[in-house]
């Protein structure tokens, strides 16, 4: 522990000495700031937000010595981690630049892991902050002192597969959990050193997420085609949560199925339903998620820290949150259906009632859980790839990606 914080506080020197430059003119200045209703920015990067996205700053300004004025501006999106002991330290990965990091919430960067390959993944050791694994293409490298130096400890060796999404115990800092492309779920027991399969899902794994704010066993793997799987003891049995009933927001369930008990009651004129026919009723109230036009299509997926164990994620025709583990919500949202592809949803750990979320061209934020929706413009002509809070409700951060088309 002593040899890490020695590290991260020669880190913190650097730093130090660097933002000396930065104030006396040797460096880039930051970006400045960009209206949340007007769209200036013509490039991607991060920007971050005081005012919950009514303006937005462009922070992607690097630490150089001289008189070089350096940035990642151009650079694609594609993963973002908070390190969970230091609410100023951000990591941010990018499609072909490498990982970014900065101490100070993004007003100067560092830059790593360069010409690897995409990052498709970070995590932090919650305990020792200075160690760090990140997915990188095909590999998981892992850093031990502050991103200094890499080591990489795993390499999928199946041509065209990738390692896509990363995840480590709170509990056991020792544990790791990795997805790939190609569908299998991997756990390392001795912090990267060897993997095993734990299961194959068989579809390209988009997200793993374990609720250590509740509890560890407690596991979800988001697939890109075949649904959002749980488990509820570290990885030995799952269930698709798209076999769960869904409350759809275009219909009002209670009044239609009122409606048919009426109806039932009169057909078998009767004053009062027999139970067993109230429990027919009951089970066609609400239909499965998986009937839902491309309900296996998950775009975006996040943890709801707002409450014990909850998820929200998005498909092609909404945005849907599963909040006591039983029964999906679908919101109400101001886009129509499969119009504008949302790439980012995100609910505000500190307040359930606050969802964001991000389209091409815009982005949408409710503070009354999906009844009512403001609309902003993007601080870029790039999709928001990424929204998060930082962990301290300072800033929301924004991070784009330039979609091919």
């Amino acid at each position: 522990m002593l040899k890490q914080n020695l590290v991260r506080t020669g880190k913190m020197m650097l730093f130090l000495l660097l933002a000396l430059f930065l104030l006396t003119g040797c460096l880039g200045l930051p970006n400045s700031v960009v209206g949340g209703n007007t769209k200036t920015a013509i490039l991607g990067g991060m920007f971050r937000s005081s005012d919950r996205g009514e303006t937005w700053q462009r922070v992607t300004t690097l630490y150089t010595i001289g008189d070089k004025t350096l940035n990642f501006n151009a650079a694609n999106i594609t993963t973002m981690a908070f390190d969970p002991k230091d609410q100023k330290a951000i990591y941010v990965g990018t499609q072909t630049n490498g990982l970014f990091y900065t101490f100070n919430y993004g007003d100067g960067w560092f830059n790593t892991l360069t010409d690897k390959g995409t990052v498709n993944s970070i995590v932090v050791n919650p305990e020792s902050n200075c160690v760090i694994y990140v997915a990188v293409h095909n590999s998981i490298y892992k850093s031990v002192d502050c991103s200094r130096k890499w080591e990489q400890v795993y390499f999928e060796t199946r041509s065209g597969q990738y390692i896509t999404s990363l995840s480590i115990d709170y509990n056991n800092t020792n544990v790791i959990y990795a997805g790939t492309s190609g569908g299998s779920f991997l756990k390392s027991k001795d912090a990267g050193h060897s993997w095993d399969v734990l299961k194959r899902f068989d579809y390209y794994i988009n997200n793993i997420i374990i609720q250590n704010h509740l509890d560890s066993r407690i596991i979800y793997v988001a697939t890109q085609n075949r649904g959002i799987f749980k488990t509820l003891d570290g990885g030995q049995n799952w269930v698709n949560l798209l076999d769960l009933p869904v409350d759809q927001s275009k219909i009002d369930e209670e009044k239609v199925f009122n409606a048919a008990v009426e109806k039932k009651k009169k057909e078998l004129g009767v004053t009062k339903l027999p139970q067993a026919e109230m429990d027919k009723l009951e089970k066609d109230k609400y239909i499965l998620l998986k009937s839902v036009a491309g309900a296996y299509s998950v775009v975006s997926v996040s943890a709801d820290l707002s409450v014990k164990d909850g998820l929200v994620y998005a498909n092609p025709n909404g945005i849907f949150r599963l909040t006591d583990g039983m029964m999906w919500k679908q919101l109400s949202l101001l886009t129509p259906p499969g119009k504008d592809n949302i790439y980012s949803v995100i609910v505000n750990p500190k307040d359930t009632n606050e969802v964001l979320y991000g389209t091409s061209n815009a982005w949408y934020r409710s503070v009354d859980n999906g009844a009512n929706w403001t609309i902003r413009s993007l601080p870029t002509d790039h999709t928001a790839r990424i929204m998060a809070f930082s962990p301290d409700q300072k800033y929301l951060y924004l991070g784009a990606y330039k979609i091919n088309k």
